[in-house]
């Protein structure tokens, strides 16, 4: 305890000298570059080594030392960095004309009606041949930066060191202090957004405000998502996580950004979408990776191909979280920065407070690195360099330091130890197996089908039930006469038809076998399904053709292509391993009531491996063989059938990967009213 109170103490000591050299730094005549930097990466290096296993600290202290050190911030001044310049500039405007957009800093050059304050800062403001391209909440705030402080940039330091606060406060209801510290205790988090004011700050404190609030209050966690797409819209790459929440967090949402930019849009200058576009495809600056692509590709394809793979890995963040509050933000970010043509180091902000709480080393080592960004040709004052390269001994220590960090962190999440061994399900000493065929005019083979599972005769076989879809021929006759119960569904649709088939299960019943009508499958395998969920080896077992025998002409290319790629999108998101999406399949039927299943066509039985995945239920596979079947298909059959299903198979994986196995998901799903059973004796 001694050891770890005196690592806190030594992390809160660093801290505070690291943010006071920069300020003194900071306010010499001509600061040292080098000195500067190494303030920045040494302090966030020492600080995150003496905070990472450190117990002994409190909120309260976390806060009294991060408000110590943005207090001294305030005495800064900025150096290196020149962009709250055009913030202030963009408050006056605001303030004159109700709008900063659409006219460059450039045409006030000769203005004789801009006030002398505002010459001075108009003069210190890059690129101004360009329109302003922040967002309309930033122009909000820097209107009222701007009235209370004028060119003074003391405005724009309380803002944002008082949004760094907030986020530190809001961090502490979630997690513990010395994880927090991580956060509020870097020497970089405070440069980058106290000093050097950049207000990329206020993004993350309206996303992790949206995290807090929003699944308690979802209208209010999707107006703080778009309010964050209103500060930058880089922020449109979290709103994935409204998908979790009910659908009026994501109408407030998009009606907030939609308000915040009519306010600017109806003045008839534009909303800066222009100088978006020009940033996003001229500007470069400290890449990390996408230099790589610029080579393969060229600049444009470059560039479309980094936003590709930036954006897959984003959806995939998204769809491996397994709730609305572990969405890994930071991942989504730093996924986005690793492929972005310009990477400067405030932008670490974007991630740092979604670090927190996780075992990634990647971030911490990242705050350490971005900061050599800043030694680039005009900071250096080095003719050899551009005034915005920065120098290949900087890049190459960024590059390596990195990908050292990211292939640790990869390393140790495929060493994680495996979770405990699930204990084993008690073995059912009586089962009871009642099996349920879905048919659609399948009069040519519902009888041999009913006929050669009853012969059969697996383990307790206690009830055959034939779920008529609305069949136009003697299917429910014929299948009464074999020896089968049937109940009518005359919503057409496979889901509905074994939900209704489930209506008619007997109380006592405890394994559910689902087999097709058409003979495509073998009914004597059935006890090779059955015998793992008897023996409590397994909740599920699906019967796998992949692993099995198919006969010549079974299934065609499109079903082959769909039972790869299926599996394989369920692997990669939820860790389970699936060869098959076959029909026969056993459950046991507690497993099968918590799956909650709803779905009411070609869904269904993606919908249950994707659940029990969710649920980490004990799921095996059978090899089984399949036939072709008798009669056309009414999926693979025809064009129309292969694309309805293709497409409901993946609308269900992406709607169970981007939304909360939740309640509403766990609502039972009511047969027709127009359900009716007729019992018949089954006999061995």
């Amino acid at each position: 305890m001694v050891s770890s109170a005196w690592r806190a103490w030594l992390a809160a000591f660093v801290f505070l000298a690291s943010v006071t050299a920069l300020v003194i730094l900071s306010r010499s005549t001509n600061p040292s570059i080098g000195f500067y930097v190494a303030a920045m990466s040494i302090g966030s290096a020492a600080v995150a080594l003496s905070l990472w296993k450190s117990p002994a600290i409190t909120a309260r202290t976390v806060m009294l030392v991060a408000v110590a050190a943005h207090g001294l911030a305030l005495f800064g001044e900025t150096r290196f960095e020149d962009d709250f310049y055009r913030f202030i500039w963009d408050g006056w405007r605001v303030l004159e004309t109700g709008t900063p957009y659409g006219v460059a800093p450039l045409d006030f050059y000769d203005n004789l009606a801009v006030p002398p304050a505002m010459q001075q800062v108009l003069e210190w403001i890059n690129y101004p041949e360009l329109p302003t391209i922040y967002g309309p909440v930033l122009q909000g705030l820097f209107a009222i930066t701007t009235l209370f402080s004028g060119a003074d940039p003391l405005g724009l330091r309380i803002l944002f060191g008082g949004a760094t606060l907030l986020i530190s406060a809001l961090l502490l209801r979630r997690f513990s202090p010395e994880k927090v510290a991580l956060f509020a205790w870097s020497p970089m988090v405070v440069a980058e957004s106290t000093l050097h004011l950049h207000p990329d700050i206020l993004l993350s404190l309206t996303l992790v405000a949206a995290l807090y609030w929003g699944r308690r209050h979802p209208v209010m966690g999707g107006a703080l998502l778009g309010l964050a797409a209103g500060v930058k819209l880089v922020a449109l790459a979290a709103w994935p996580v409204l998908l979790r929440l009910p659908p009026k967090a994501m109408i407030a949402a998009i009606v907030a950004l939609l308000a915040l930019y009519s306010v600017f849009a109806v003045q008839g200058q534009g909303v800066g979408f222009e100088t978006t576009a020009t940033f996003a495809s001229d500007w470069y600056f400290n890449a990390v990776t996408y230099e790589l692509l610029d080579a393969a590709f060229g600049p444009e394809f470059g560039r479309l191909a980094a936003l590709g793979i930036a954006g897959v890995l984003v959806l995939w963040a998204h769809a491996i979280a397994h709730d609305f509050e572990r969405v890994p933000l930071g991942f989504v970010f730093g996924a986005i920065l690793l492929f972005a043509p310009t990477v400067n180091p405030w932008y670490l902000v974007w991630i740092l407070p979604f670090a927190v709480g996780r075992r990634e080393v990647t971030p911490y080592v990242a705050s350490v690195v971005l900061p050599l960004s800043y030694f680039t040709g005009f900071n250096l004052d080095d003719l050899n360099l551009a005034d915005f390269d920065v120098h290949p001994y900087a890049l190459v220590a960024e590059r390596l330091l990195l990908a050292a960090a990211i292939g640790y962190d990869i390393f140790r999440a495929w060493q994680r130890s495996p979770a405990a061994q699930k204990p084993k399900l008690c073995p059912i000493s009586e089962p009871k197996v009642s099996v349920i065929i879905p048919a659609l005019n399948e009069e040519t083979s519902i009888g041999k089908t009913v006929q050669g599972i009853l012969k059969a005769a697996p383990t307790g076989l206690s009830q055959v039930i034939v779920a008529d879809n609305g069949s136009s021929d003697d299917t429910a006759q014929l299948a009464r006469e074999a020896g089968a119960s049937v109940v009518y569904e005359p919503e057409r649709g496979y889901g509905a038809a074994c939900l209704t088939g489930l209506s008619a299960v007997s109380p006592d019943a405890n394994i559910i076998l689902f087999m097709d009508a058409d003979l495509s499958d073998v009914p004597e395998e059935a006890a090779s399904l059955l015998e793992p969920i008897i023996l409590g080896e397994a909740e599920m077992v699906i019967g796998s053709r992949a692993l099995g025998q198919v006969e010549k002409g079974a299934m065609t290319t499109p079903q082959r292509l769909g039972n790869w790629l299926a599996p394989a999108l369920v692997r990669m998101i939820w860790r389970m391993r699936y060869t098959d999406l076959g029909p026969f399949r056993a459950v046991r039927r507690s497993s099968l009531d918590a799956l909650a299943m709803a779905d009411r066509d070609f869904g269904w039985t993606i919908e249950m491996q994707v659940r029990a995945a969710k649920l980490d239920m004990r799921v095996v596979e059978r090899p089984v063989s399949y036939r072709r079947r008798i009669g056309q298909s009414k999926i693979s059959g025809t064009i129309r059938g292969v694309l309805a299903a293709g497409t409901k198979i993946l609308y269900v994986i992406a709607r169970e990967a981007f939304g909360d196995f939740g309640a509403a998901d766990r609502r039972k799903a009511r047969p027709s009213d127009a359900a009716k059973t007729k019992d018949v004796t089954i006999s061995a």
